[in-house]
């Protein structure tokens, strides 16, 4: 297999991988998108918002007001205004909000 084949091949799968994750983030299913598989954490029921801050940056607001700030929001779930619902744990590195690694993610009904 040459050099090519194989990047092609490799290619095709991160983009089924990526269409995947974008159906899964689309669909009004509550099924969840594994994003860091593991340990337990804190419940975030809110809205994404993208701040125009040092380049850009996306936050979860909750219904108290509370901002949460996400290392590794998926791409599909990087929409303004969209509501989800995740597991997060929390980190100590701070710079805007509370600072959270999402464990998983979806994509929220309506926010309560």
């Amino acid at each position: 297999m040459t050099c090519f084949s194989r990047l092609r091949r490799h290619t095709r799968l991160l983009c089924l991988t990526l269409v995947l994750a974008d159906a899964a983030a689309q669909s009004n299913s509550p099924r969840w998108f594994e994003v860091t598989p593991g340990a337990p954490g804190i419940h975030i029921s809110g809205t994404v918002r993208y701040l125009n801050l040092e380049g850009g940056i996306y936050i979860i607001r909750d219904a108290r007001g509370t901002h949460y700030h996400p290392i590794n929001l998926p791409t599909a779930f990087q929409q303004d205004g969209l509501p989800i619902e995740a597991l997060a744990r929390l980190r100590n590195d701070s710079q805007f909000g509370l600072r959270v690694e999402l464990l998983r993610i979806r994509r929220a009904s309506r926010l309560e």
